[in-house]
């Protein structure tokens, strides 16, 4: 079932009351862009950036622009907002469900890399509110304020709900609807753990990956395209499914290119914790067909 927002306005392009829970680069991302195309935006967050943003009033760009925000340190479930949105990482989220799921909500959007499936939060929150996405931009903080770029070749939120992506369009972030969510998610999982390890393996070094390590995360990709296709899914995007089909010796080389690049550099200042949790993952599904993936588990 496709979650429609029962807003108090008449069209999207009006003021939405919407709380991003995240406050790293990507939330900070989102919470800018809707704050900037007028909707109310409150932003959860922790620790120093809380603090950061309770000085500031806003999201502060790098080049000196403010999104206006309110902010708070935890969901208040008793707020009906018309859009919540989730950025966290999915080994935060568990402790977020019991809110999410007494929250007055109109809507619920969950927005982290997932190897699970979204069934379990289906569950958890309702199947008349609930939508899944995964964002694709290039975003960063530095020293609190916030570098980012959401137009471009590629750079496409992916969300199952119209109207969600009808909402990230008329705020300026592209976004297109996916249907088999489950399968994008799991897709883009097998794409983008070996790319992790690779970062995470040069990120102090003075080079990138030896060939030889080109060619064992290369078998863990084909192993996780693998996975993905016995689960019954189609590999998408395209993009995805153009990489599982291109040869090995290919593969080995565009990764030891990659990992010479200020990208992977990028990648591992992001740290092992997410890549860990996504492996396990993907092992706890298939505990006997993951042995390439476990041996680059960082």
């Amino acid at each position: 079932m496709v979650p429609v927002f029962r807003t108090r306005t008449a069209s999207y392009s009006e003021s939405m009351d919407i709380l991003v829970i995240g406050a790293g680069r990507i939330g900070s991302t989102f919470a800018s862009h809707l704050a900037l195309a007028g909707h109310h935006v409150t932003v959860v967050a922790r620790g120093a950036r809380l603090e950061t943003l309770r000085h500031d009033g806003a999201i502060v760009m790098v080049d000196g622009r403010r999104a206006p925000v309110r902010v708070a340190d935890a969901l208040d479930p008793a707020v009906p907002h018309d859009l919540v949105i989730v950025t966290v990482m999915e080994s935060q989220v568990d402790v977020l469900l019991p809110s999410l799921a007494l929250s007055a909500a109109r809507t619920v959007l969950l927005m982290f890399n997932t190897f699970r499936g979204t069934a379990p939060y289906r569950d958890a929150i309702g199947s008349a509110r609930f939508a899944f996405g995964f964002p694709t931009m290039t975003a960063f903080l530095v020293e609190g304020r916030l570098r980012c770029r959401v137009v471009g070749a590629g750079l496409v939120t992916t969300v199952s709900s119209p109207a969600c992506a009808e909402v990230f369009r008329a705020a300026g972030l592209p976004a297109a609807v996916e249907a088999d969510m489950d399968g994008f998610l799991r897709s883009h999982v097998a794409f983008v753990v070996p790319l992790l390890v690779a970062g995470l393996w040069t990120w102090k070094r003075a080079d990138g990956l030896s060939w030889h390590e080109a060619r064992r995360l290369v078998g863990a990709w084909g192993e996780g395209f693998a996975l993905v296709r016995d689960l019954g899914h189609r590999l998408v995007p395209r993009i995805v499914a153009m990489v599982s089909a291109m040869p090995a010796p290919l593969l080995t080389a565009l990764l030891w290119a990659f990992s010479r690049t200020a990208d992977a550099r990028n990648v591992g200042e992001f740290g092992p914790a997410e890549t860990r949790w996504l492996i396990d993952a993907m092992a706890g599904v298939a505990p006997g067909r993951t042995a390439r993936l476990r041996s680059v588990r960082p």
